[in-house]
Parts: C-alpha cells; sequence; structure tokens
C-alpha cells in the first residue's frame, strides 16, 4: 500500500489577513521552505507539520507549535 504525506504550514497570526493572502498567493511552496527572498521570514512560517493517519497526533504537533493547549474536538475520530 501506498501513501502519500500531506503537509500542514504554519504560521504567525499575521497583521493584516488581506496582505498575508496577498504574499502567499505569489509564493511557492518551496521558497517558503528554503526561506527564498526572504519569504519565509515575511509570511511568518513557523513550520511544516505532516499529517499522519492520525488525526489528534497531528493536531496536537500543530497547537504545539503556536503554542496553544492539546484540546481535542468531539468531533474528531480516532
Amino acid at each position: 500500500m501506498i501513501t502519500s504525506a500531506v503537509n500542514a504550514y504554519v504560521f504567525a497570526k499575521p497583521r493584516s489577513m488581506d496582505s498575508f493572502l496577498d504574499l502567499y498567493i505569489r509564493t511557492k511552496k518551496d521558497d517558503i521552505r528554503r526561506n527564498r527572498n526572504n519569504a519565509a521570514e515575511r509570511l511568518g512560517f513557523l513550520g511544516r507539520v505532516i499529517h499522519g493517519s492520525n488525526p489528534r497526533a497531528w493536531l496536537k504537533e500543530i497547537r504545539q507549535r503556536i503554542g496553544e493547549k492539546a484540546e481535542f474536538p468531539l468531533s474528531v475520530e480516532q
């Protein structure tokens, strides 16, 4: 069985969502990862988290990266 990994990119909360989205839609993911032209810094890139088969695990990692307590909603299936 072949599975593919999906990445979640984690960014700091922007001052202006409009400015963030304008820059984000014009930036390639590879430019963010390699910080070409300071793309990662300008977007507030904190890191990326690979989604696994366990949604609780990747949600916990994302919340740890942004400094939130990991609380799991009842809608997340085990």
